[in-house]
């Protein structure tokens, strides 16, 4: 079952909570703020979802579209709900909103080394139980190295690398390699 959707934007009435969860759920690293996002969000093809169960704030995700390509460039779900299905529920939601889009994400590669790496190993198990599956590929920026998944099973590289190229923050400037 999908989740509600509700744009993220200055005035929203749980902007309190997204700021909350972006600060929990995101090491300073990975973090951007919401007000960044909500930036973002003014351009076409970027969009920063607040997610619901009925009336109950689950978490957020943002999005950033180009041709046929989806990217899920963050999501995250309340630390209370976590574990009870709202993660695949929110995959499921960003499925049926961009519908005929093929679905990309990326998230910190394993390193037996981290010392999340855990939390790196259900994050990844998640993405595969959801129907993404290995590009091949991977990318570092900000510090971080990240496995590239997707659901299509043409996956461009140039044109993540295009869609990518339309982000525009500072220090961020990603750098692709094989897996």
């Amino acid at each position: 079952m999908i989740l509600r959707t509700i744009a993220v934007t200055k005035d929203f009435s749980d902007i309190e909570k997204v700021n909350l969860l972006a600060k929990e759920a995101f090491p300073p690293e990975e973090y951007l703020s919401p007000d960044t996002m909500i930036e973002m969000s003014k351009e076409d093809d970027f969009d920063f979802w607040a997610l619901y169960d009925e009336d109950t704030f689950v978490g957020f995700m943002a999005v950033k579209t180009h041709k046929n390509m989806s990217y899920l460039f963050f999501l995250a779900i309340d630390p209370s709900l976590r574990s009870k299905g709202y993660g695949s529920r929110a995959v499921e939601t960003l499925k049926v909103l961009y519908k005929g889009y093929e679905q990309v994400v990326d998230f910190e590669m394993l390193d037996e080394t981290a010392s999340n790496n855990e939390q790196r190993q259900k994050r990844r198990l998640f993405y595969l139980r959801n129907a993404y599956c290995p590009t091949g590929y991977g990318l570092s920026y900000r510090g971080v190295t990240y496995e590239i998944m997707c659901t299509g099973k043409d996956f461009e590289i140039d044109h993540f690398r295009e869609l990518m190229s339309t982000i525009t923050l500072d220090s961020f400037n990603p750098r692709y390699f094989r897996i």
